[in-house]
């Protein structure tokens, strides 16, 4: 990154007392990162796309699991790159996100074509997230991370799940899937031209690079693992409700799924706004617990849920269980593992791994027993997650100087 930063001219570091929300290249950077998930909300509603022409919640499966090997492709230059081109990686992703998005808009309700497209799509789309997510990760210090990342992951969901959905699925029902496709193409360019003209922020802390054989070691530490399977599964939670729910609302005829998508993001921005300072001072381990347990419901209530109002409860509950989890298992793994690149890349990796087990494995499931077995699998996975976590509940808290990582 510091390359990229001689290259740009970025602006002064932050200071390192709070969070630089003054400062014009915070803001800039911190905004533009929920472009590329409002582009990438077009891979919502492939599924009931595809449920509407008739095709297998398997067939489905394939095509979305698609769109996460894409992601995978990109993944093993992406740590390296966001270190070293940050501004280059994050001009690059929105125009082949943008690619993705124009050939899924020629591509009808082929499976094949489609799911090329939202391979092609998802490259771009993983390496805007690890570049993004390792450029705020750096920008501000250490025990600032959580707090950022509540408020990061709030405005995402702000941009995916409000905007982008509710004008995705509007211009669906006006226009149909081609033109949605074609006006998130028109925006990831947008995107594209601003990267292009933005600089990127000069971090924090200034910090050397991390042999890779510290960040292999540190992520292949016991308790490490144990919290990546944790992170897989509660991540395979929210794969099967982002990759199914459109086509569960369509095969029950719930009704279109942006008020649930409302509801949600309207529990986890109050809530992040009022709490998102409190994940320390709770605790990591108990916030991923009781979370957990709360996605479990939500799970079942999925399995279960016959009428729109249900579908409008289950987001509420959604969004609780999201409240604080996500900042507190990635705040985790930043502290734990050396090397912010590697560590983004390596949960993105975790995040394709779990996108495979809901796509694949509870795709088939759902193909031989229904969207009912589908999320009580997915509600299964959350219990594990709850019972992996209690051994971890105290090692989650952030490390002291000088202890061991």
């Amino acid at each position: 990154m510091m390359s990229e930063e001689s290259a740009t001219g970025a602006a002064e570091a932050p200071p390192s007392s709070g969070l630089p929300w003054r400062s014009p290249g915070f803001m800039a950077f911190f905004l533009a990162a929920g472009l590329g998930p409002l582009s990438s909300i077009a891979l919502r509603f492939v599924p009931g796309h595809l449920e509407r022409a008739g095709h297998s919640p398997a067939l489905i499966g394939e095509v979305m699991a698609a769109s996460t090997f894409g992601g995978v492709i990109a993944l093993p230059i992406a740590g390296w790159l966001a270190r070293r081109h940050l501004r280059a990686m994050l001009i690059g992703g929105a125009a082949v996100q943008g690619l993705g998005l124009a050939a899924a808009a020629l591509a009808g309700s082929s499976p094949v074509a489609l799911a090329l497209s939202v391979a092609v799509m998802s490259v771009g789309t993983a390496q805007l997230d690890v570049g993004v997510l390792t450029g705020l990760i750096v920008l501000v210090p250490a025990l600032r991370r959580a707090q950022l990342l509540a408020y990061y992951f709030a405005y995402v969901s702000l941009a995916r799940n409000i905007v982008g959905s509710s004008v995705a699925e509007g211009v669906i029902g006006e226009r149909g899937f081609s033109a949605m496709c074609q006006l998130l193409a028109a925006l990831a360019v947008a995107h594209m031209i601003f990267r292009a003209l933005t600089s990127v922020p000069s971090p924090a802390e200034r910090s050397e690079e991390v042999p890779r054989r510290d960040f292999f070691r540190d992520l292949t530490r016991p308790r490490v693992l144990v919290l990546l399977a944790v992170f897989v599964l509660l991540a395979a939670h929210f794969a099967a409700g982002e990759s199914f729910l459109s086509a569960l609302a369509a095969r029950r005829e719930l009704g279109p799924v942006t008020p649930f998508f409302a509801t949600y993001f309207a529990v986890l921005s109050v809530g992040r706004a009022a709490c998102g300072h409190l994940v320390e001072r709770i605790g990591r381990g108990p916030v991923t617990i009781v979370s957990a347990l709360i996605l479990a419901a939500v799970g079942g209530g999925l399995a279960e849920v016959r009428e729109p109002v249900g579908l409008l409860v289950l987001g509420a509950g959604t969004g609780l269980g999201h409240l604080l989890l996500w900042p507190a298992l990635y705040s985790t793994f930043y502290d734990r593992i050396r090397g912010p690149g590697m560590t983004s890349a390596a949960l993105s990796v975790a995040l394709a791994l779990a996108g495979f087990i809901a796509e694949l494995g509870l795709g088939a499931a759902a193909s031989d027993a229904g969207y009912r077995a589908l999320y009580w699998g997915a509600a299964g996975a959350a219990l594990l997650a709850a019972a992996l976590t209690l051994p971890l509940y105290r090692w989650m808290s952030p490390p002291r100087k000088g202890t061991r990582r």
